[in-house]
């Protein structure tokens, strides 16, 4: 069964269904106009997007497929503007996989596509998504977390607004974004708040990614604040960002993956 192809090699996901660019050579992503040369081994966060940019609508039940991995591979390539994702989902819940999620930066999410995973999710002109769609979208972003060791950690669900931090490049911020996150004015229903709701469901920690009076309730944590803390019990220093050495002394303590739940004592 295909995979999705990291660092040159095919990693099957159990449970999804995948096509990849090495099984039809039509979905592979336009170098130099939908992506680049990945210069980082550090991946530290997942983008999401939806194909529509308005707010989604959820169906119950799979829908029909739309072969939308290779129609919109066809459509960036020929944009005047340089786009591109990873990896889209259709409606079907087929993961259409168009580039090396390692070694291939895609043209998703500005200033942080350097260091991110980009994820469309396909919607229709009426932002129709299906139930099953999403729970693969959720499958997928887990499995990608673990995978690569990006704690599983989020905005605030239905806080569409945009993040200064990833604005600006992001360099300190780990997890879960939306590209609302990255460009509210242009994107501001991208991915939807659907999808946000299901991945906390699903046990992802909301974090206040951008404190500011009356944005969050009284126990919500600042993500920076929260992993100093943990860096400190841990006594690796405090600089407030999970990357990998924060990974590889949870991992010593028994985490797999160095991927902490947010609940057992360290």
């Amino acid at each position: 069964m295909p995979g999705l192809i990291i660092d040159g090699r095919e990693e099957q996901v159990p449970g999804l269904k995948i096509i990849n660019y090495k099984d039809d050579s039509k979905l592979k992503l336009v170098p130099g106009h939908s992506m680049r040369a990945r210069y980082t081994r550090w991946i530290q966060c997942v983008g999401l997007h939806n194909t529509k940019n308005i707010q989604t609508s959820v169906v119950a039940g799979v829908g029909p497929s739309r072969n939308i991995g290779e129609a919109v591979v066809h459509f960036w390539s020929t944009s005047p503007t340089p786009a591109g994702a990873h990896l889209i989902v259709d409606w079907d819940a087929m993961v259409y996989c168009l580039a090396d999620l390692l070694q291939d930066a895609a043209y998703h999410m500005s200033a942080m596509n350097e260091v991110s995973i980009g994820i469309e999710i396909y919607e229709d002109s009426n932002g129709m998504v299906y139930e099953e769609q999403l729970k693969v979208v959720v499958a997928l972003v887990k499995w990608l977390c673990q995978r690569f060791r990006i704690q599983m950690q989020m905005p605030i669900w239905n806080d569409n607004s945009e993040i200064p931090r990833i604005r600006s490049g992001g360099k300190d911020c780990v997890g879960v974004f939306g590209h609302c996150h990255n460009n509210f004015k242009d994107k501001a229903h991208d991915p939807g708040f659907d999808i946000m709701r299901l991945l906390r469901d699903a046990g992802f920690r909301q974090f206040n990614f951008h404190p500011h009076a009356g944005l969050s309730p009284v126990d919500m944590f600042d993500d920076k604040s929260y992993w100093a803390g943990i860096q400190h019990k841990l006594g690796i220093g405090k600089d407030g960002v999970p990357g990998p050495k924060t990974c590889d002394a949870l991992q010593a303590l028994g985490f797999a993956n160095g991927i902490y739940d947010f609940a057992t004592p360290v």
